[in-house]
């Protein structure tokens, strides 16, 4: 199936367990941060190399079930974000997602775009690459390191070995963050839920983007999502060369508790 581009209504949305209607809403939200807790920190290429380098180090000479109990200290600690805030707050529980809090209006800096994004599930996440919205990161261990640097009150001055150590942890807590089982892999959808299957997989062309067991292809698509009102994102198109409103279709896993979908919330169902 193609999709219209650029067209501001509602577009066909499949879920794996049925086929969902689509339902315009407002992009208003309460983010509570004043700047964007991923955004990308600034680092040189050899700043990143030395904290991934680190990163790998600590990975290899730590036990992962320690690193995740770490990490999951260090996910659900109020303590350390600038704000008081625990990466929890907007992903709550790990794999959960507060839209209540945690989309982030742009712009965030001179000359950023306006527009809302919203909340990106973690579950199954070191399986989903690339990260962020617009899929210009291109690691799991990138993306920590950004919001390491950017969201948390020692962040930007402390030395690349606490990084390095944080960022680990926080990787293998979030690769213990695993979606529920669901009737699609017991083997007992419903015969409704096999109709959306259908469709999902056939007419409709949603397995065009979400596909394979996380139903995410890693790739980016323009699939003429609608925007909101004022917005200007232009996706992937925010690094020279990205496809002008393409997005990184997210994983679809427990979709059904999502209160926001799309980049920019746009859908509520």
């Amino acid at each position: 199936m193609k999709w219209p581009v650029r067209k501001s209504y509602l577009l066909p949305f499949g879920i794996i367990l049925g086929v969902a209607v689509a339902v315009a809403c407002s992009s208003k939200s309460s983010t509570k941060f004043g700047f964007d807790p991923h955004a990308d920190s600034g680092l040189t290429d050899q700043q990143y190399g030395q904290i991934l380098n680190a990163v790998q180090q600590v990975t290899a000479s730590t036990s992962q079930a320690q690193l995740a109990a770490q990490g999951q200290q260090i996910f659900e600690s109020k303590t350390i974000g600038k704000k008081g805030d625990s990466c929890a707050t907007c992903h709550t529980n790990g794999n959960g997602v507060n839209m209540a809090v945690g989309i982030i209006n742009h712009p965030q800096k001179a000359g950023d775009f306006t527009g809302p994004r919203t909340v990106i599930p973690l579950m199954n996440e070191a399986a989903t690459a690339p990260y962020t919205w617009d899929g210009h990161v291109a690691t799991l261990a990138t993306q920590v390191t950004n919001t390491v640097k950017t969201f948390t009150k020692l962040g930007a001055t402390q030395p690349a070995s606490t990084t390095a150590q944080q960022v680990a942890a926080l990787v293998a807590y979030i690769n213990t963050l695993k979606p529920p089982l669901s009737d699609f892999d017991r083997g007992t959808l419903s015969a409704q839920a096999q109709e959306g299957e259908r469709l999902f997989r056939g007419e409709k062309g949603c397995a065009n983007c979400h596909s394979g067991p996380n139903f995410t292809d890693g790739k980016i698509h323009d699939i003429g999502t609608p925007t909101v009102p004022g917005e200007t994102d232009p996706g992937a198109a925010v690094t020279p060369g990205g496809l002008q409103h393409g997005f990184n279709p997210p994983n679809l896993r427990d979709v059904k508790d999502r209160s926001r979908l799309m980049h920019n919330g746009v859908f509520t169902t």
